[in-house]
C-alpha cells in the first residue's frame, strides 16, 4: 500500500501561511497584554466598516475570556488555506480556517477553530469576542 504524500506547497501558499501565523501570534500577544483596542483592528474590516461590531462589547468579552482562562500560551497552528477567489460565493476573498493548539494558566489544553480573511494584502480574523465556557458545580 503506498503512502500518500504532502503534494508540494507553492511559494506563494508558503508566505501566505507564514503571515497568517505571524499575525495569529501577534493577536494572540496583544490579547495577553490586554490591549483590547489592537485586537479590535485585527477584526475583518468588512465587519468594523458595518458597525457590525461594537469596540467596548468586543473588549468586554475578550476581559472576561481573558479572566476566566488567563494567558493563551500557544503549542501549535494548523492552517487550512483556501487561497483560490470564488470558493466561498458570499465572499470571494482568500480566507483560511487556523486550528490554535493553547494552554490556559491552569495548563489545560484547548483548541479555537477560527475564520480568517485576507484583505487588502493582510489577515484579518472573523472571530467577534471570545466567550468562557459556563461551568456547573456538581
Amino acid at each position: 500500500m503506498r503512502r500518500k504524500t504532502a503534494k508540494p506547497r507553492s511559494s506563494r501558499e508558503s508566505a501566505l501561511k507564514t503571515s497568517l501565523r505571524r499575525r495569529i501570534r501577534n493577536l494572540y500577544r496583544r490579547f495577553n497584554l490586554e490591549d483590547w483596542a489592537h485586537c479590535y483592528q485585527l477584526l475583518d474590516p468588512r465587519l468594523r466598516e458595518k458597525n457590525r461590531i461594537d469596540p467596548a462589547d468586543n473588549a468586554q468579552s475578550l476581559a472576561a475570556f481573558r479572566s476566566a482562562y488567563g494567558k493563551v500560551d500557544i503549542w501549535h497552528i494548523r492552517l487550512s488555506l483556501h487561497a483560490r477567489p470564488g470558493e466561498n460565493k458570499k465572499d470571494g476573498r482568500p480566507f483560511a480556517y487556523a486550528y490554535i493548539f493553547w494552554q490556559d494558566d491552569r495548563k489545560a489544553l484547548h483548541v479555537f477553530r477560527e475564520r480568517w480573511v485576507l484583505d487588502g494584502g493582510r489577515w484579518y480574523t472573523r472571530v467577534v469576542g471570545l466567550v468562557a465556557q459556563q461551568t456547573t458545580a456538581k
